[in-house]
């Protein structure tokens, strides 16, 4: 079964991972479709089976983030409490994945209070290493481009005026 290698379904009981895996819906998208739109209700949660998907945040068009590893979960506006997704999902290639559904696994989690706890400081992980990739590539493009940090008033990488 896939799902326990997964990092945020590791270490969760096998009854949970049992009854996760019955609401498991294993879907297939062409490269260009649209899992979710920023604004859309934040009623699945995904995790990567195979493919890309591009994450973009706001109006402009440009990929944020690319989910891309085996196992990866997105969508994770639907098990934090927010009522709609913050960013859109597109795959950038035939991607498949499994959708979850939100309000099912949290009676999952409602009847496996424990392996709930554990799938939360694993997303939580998640969320972290994610934060912390996006921080290193925006200093990164910051320091190539001799960007002003107008936070402070330094500037990074370039020369005082």
């Amino acid at each position: 079964m896939f799902l326990p290698k997964i990092d945020v379904f590791k270490d969760l009981r096998q009854d949970a991972v049992d009854d996760i895996s019955k609401i498991a819906i294993e879907e297939r998208h062409d490269k260009g479709a649209t899992l979710f739109s920023a604004g859309d209700p934040a009623e699945n949660f995904y995790v990567l089976v195979e493919g890309r998907v591009g994450l973009a945040i706001g109006d402009v068009a440009a990929i944020h983030y690319t989910v891309s590893k085996i196992g990866e979960s997105f969508g994770w506006s639907s098990v934090v409490g927010r009522p709609a997704y913050s960013a859109s999902a597109e795959c950038l290639e035939p991607t498949r994945l499994l959708r979850i559904p939100r309000d099912q696994l949290e009676r999952v989690f409602d009847n496996h209070a424990r392996s709930g706890r554990q799938f939360f400081r694993r997303l939580a992980l998640a969320l972290g290493d994610r934060w912390l990739d996006l921080q290193r590539s925006m200093m990164a493009q910051m320091s190539e481009q001799g960007a002003a940090s107008y936070g402070t008033g330094q500037i990074l990488g370039g020369k005082e005026d």
